[in-house]
């Protein structure tokens, strides 16, 4: 490995190099996750001659790029916690989340400033802070990364979390369903419903709105089953930690992570009382409600006759198999009413209903309303809970 080679895999983020001629591109070097082509679209959209030029996904989403004797660099992206001085804080600013998606890293401006100095004195491009300065002012707008990057967007109207979105959150934690979690928290980023919390700093804002966040959907963690005393000082751990966070997007992951970290200790409370074979089946059919797997196909996945396994389940949890399943559907159906704009045929199919009709019959037989209703009004579906047609002891 060369030199620059050695310097670019020590940085731990997306990077290529590329040799730059008459018939095209040649790849020479690459670490990381993202596509060879999303760079090589990037090339195609700046003139090949020596020096550096900075591409911008985002408000703090960067890729650097430096050109050397037709040798070109390209460094990240990265989340940079930077944004110039004539950006505002206004509807259109993003912050962009979930970058361990592209694997990169997240750094303030005064690392991404050496990191560029001494980069480009490795490969003796003669560079200053200010020509990085104006680097950045003048960045090439670039959308490559929109369909692999989560945004939150701002609202200055002081929207702290929306009520459909708040429930979503809610239900989540209460089933400990962790996916269901993600679904809602990336919505509610890119719903425009949150509000600009603090006058002093985007980022006194942010952590103003997740420590709102985590305490409301805390609650349902103790409605769960979680000791109070416990659920509290947890909460307390959770506002530390985000008060120790210094850029955006450690923010933002720490926020979802507080989220499933509550969804996994109410999963844990529902586990903890069952025998392990109802155990397997109660946590196969939450984690894949739509999943076609009959009682005698857990049966003989455990070795156990069907006719016991039944007795069994129903003596722990306090429903059938079958009616269990049902419940499950629905409950995952209620998210997603909530946190997505699918349309109901979509969300049928989702789970495997044989047709609309069967879904809405369905729906409607367990919750007293029909999806379409819910939808306009998420308030009817506030008190259903999947856990009140059962006995799953979680004290």
């Amino acid at each position: 490995m060369t030199l620059e080679q050695l310097y670019i895999s020590s940085l731990n983020l997306p990077a290529i190099q590329v040799k730059l001629n008459s018939n095209g591109f040649i790849v020479q070097f690459k670490t990381g996750k993202i596509l060879t082509n999303t760079y090589l679209h990037l090339l195609k959209q700046i003139p090949h001659h020596d020096g550096f030029i900075i591409f911008r996904h985002t408000q703090t989403l960067y890729t650097f790029c430096f050109i050397k004797k037709h040798i070109a660099y390209l460094v990240g992206p990265e989340v940079v916690n930077y944004v110039p001085l004539h950006d505002q804080f206004d509807l259109t600013y993003k912050i962009v989340y979930l970058s361990k998606r592209l694997n990169t890293v997240i750094m303030s401006k005064d690392q991404c400033y050496k990191q560029i100095l001494f980069f480009a004195k490795l490969l003796e491009i003669p560079i200053t802070t200010t020509q990085i300065d104006t680097a950045f002012e003048r960045a090439t707008p670039s959308d490559q990364f929109n369909s692999i990057i989560t945004t939150a967007n701002f609202n200055n109207k002081g929207v702290h979390i929306s009520y459909v979105y708040e429930k979503a959150l809610k239900s989540a934690v209460l089933s400990g369903d962790t996916t269901a979690i993600h679904t809602a928290f990336t919505g509610l980023l890119e719903s425009g419903r949150i509000g600009i919390l603090s006058d002093k700093s985007k980022i006194r804002g942010l952590k103003n709105w997740g420590i709102i966040c985590a305490s409301v959907t805390i609650r349902s963690a103790i409605n769960a089953g979680l000791d109070y005393d416990q659920a509290y000082s947890l909460n307390d751990q959770y506002v530390r930690t985000i008060e120790q966070l210094t850029s955006f997007d450690e923010i933002m992951q720490t926020i979802e992570e507080i989220l499933v970290d509550m969804a996994n200790r109410v999963k844990h409370l529902r586990n903890v009382h069952l025998s392990t074979n109802i155990r397997y089946i109660y946590q196969n059919i939450m984690d894949i409600p739509e999943a076609t797997t009959t009682v005698s196909q857990f049966s003989n996945q455990l070795g156990i006759s069907a006719r016991y396994l039944s007795g069994q389940f129903k003596q722990e949890i306090g429903v059938s198999i079958p009616k269990f399943k049902r419940l499950a559907k629905i409950n995952k159906a209620i998210q997603l009413i909530n946190a997505t704009n699918f349309p109901m045929a979509r969300i049928a199919e989702t789970l495997n209903y044989s047709d609309q009709a069967h879904f809405t019959r369905d729906f409607k037989t367990l919750v007293g309303v029909s999806p379409s209703t819910v939808r306009k009004n998420p308030h009817t579906a506030e008190n259903w809970n999947l856990y009140a047609f059962t006995t799953i002891n979680v004290g």
